[in-house]
């Protein structure tokens, strides 16, 4: 008989804990996020987001195709706030130039038709701020402000009032209904020198990290996904990085998402393996992202911690002004996302700055 009790007290905790765990199993399922979509983007200036006609064409191929974002121009690479934002800093200091009239509307629209939106906001490249906060800009050792060989002046990356202006514009991205802010030019530029600044590579690198950091803290409390637009070069290049002051491996730490422009045009003449990388669309793709996972390995090297997801820009234009070039139609695209693709990534932006897609490359939902 005591055996006999014993055998049903055993048996009863057994259904218990089944029970117990199948509730458990069923709340975890039921709290689990979403799994994240692969991001297929293209880039869209704001003079294309601002105009109905050329937007409606957009949306229409989107839908058709397997796009599902956009990059939208938000602080432009004139220094402009391209829509009305309700902010008092931005006011005072005049930087809006409005080209896109009813951004929440666009915005709308766009959700709509289940199109995830960037706002891509050109952070330290600034020819307009100087104007008014001169004491924000990057200075030559003569005391100059600092204007590189295109004629454009820049931030300094190491100011706390430009840093709180770019924070500033960011949430205001979130306000107006973006699903994440990405910042362009996150960096300094290539020819200012050492001296001018008294700066070294690891001061560069630093100073960027140091901004990236802060903002990241700032959107992260407002659940605003961050991401990062990175020279391609510096994955694989400390020469590189030293210059514009991007640390591949330390800003994965503090965004959701590093954006390379990995561009086939963009790599110098005898690098990836290739004479001329602009060439070989295919074989150079596949090069950076091998030395990508290499470097993000360095600072993460179990894959235990949080760290920024890879979604490369690819090259939708052709380099016509290279010594070497091809003309980049649809299998040149393809060949690009099918490297991409090859390396485990399943996402990634196109850039071309007329905003001229060969929507023949994106075929199928």
């Amino acid at each position: 008989m005591k055996r006999n009790r014993y055998i049903r007290l055993f048996i009863g905790v057994m259904l218990l804990i089944c029970v117990v765990f199948r509730y458990e199993c069923k709340v975890n399922a039921q709290e689990a996020p979403e799994e994240e979509k692969d991001i297929h983007g293209i880039y869209v200036s704001a003079y294309v987001a601002g105009t109905k006609s050329i937007m409606d064409e957009i949306i229409q191929h989107v839908d058709e195709t397997n796009i599902n974002a956009v990059v939208i121009d938000v602080k432009n690479d004139e220094g402009n706030i391209v829509f009305d934002m309700d902010s008092e800093l931005i006011d005072n200091l005049g930087t809006e130039s409005i080209l896109v009239k009813d951004m929440p509307g666009l915005l709308k629209e766009l959700h709509d038709h289940d199109i995830y939106v960037i706002a891509r906001c050109v952070a330290f490249r600034d020819p307009f701020i100087d104007e008014v906060k001169p004491e924000w800009m990057l200075r030559t050792a003569d005391g100059a402000i600092y204007e590189d060989n295109k004629g454009f002046n820049w931030i300094d990356p190491r100011n706390e009032e430009a840093k709180e202006y770019l924070i500033e514009v960011a949430l205001g991205c979130k306000e107006a209904g973006f699903d994440e802010v990405q910042y362009d030019y996150v960096r300094f530029p290539t020819g200012i020198k050492e001296e001018d600044i008294g700066m070294n590579g690891y001061g560069r690198r630093r100073a960027i990290y140091e901004f990236v950091r802060d903002a990241h803290a700032s959107l992260k409390a407002s659940q605003m996904p961050l991401s990062l637009d990175v020279f391609g070069t510096v994955i694989n290049s400390k020469v590189d990085r030293n210059i514009v002051g991007q640390e591949y491996s330390w800003l994965s730490m503090n965004c959701e998402c590093l954006s390379p422009m990995i561009y086939p045009s963009h790599y110098y003449e005898g690098t990836m393996g290739k004479d001329y990388p602009d060439l070989y669309p295919y074989e150079t793709i596949d090069a950076a992202m091998k030395y990508s996972a290499t470097e993000l390995e360095t600072v993460n090297p179990r894959g235990d911690r949080i760290q920024a997801k890879v979604r490369p820009w690819l090259q939708g234009f052709t380099a016509s002004y290279l010594k070497k070039y091809r003309k980049y139609g649809v299998a040149e695209v393809k060949e690009q996302i099918k490297a991409v693709n090859d390396n485990g990534v399943y996402s990634w932006i196109i850039w071309n700055p007329s905003c001229k897609y060969q929507w023949e490359a994106f075929s199928g939902k």
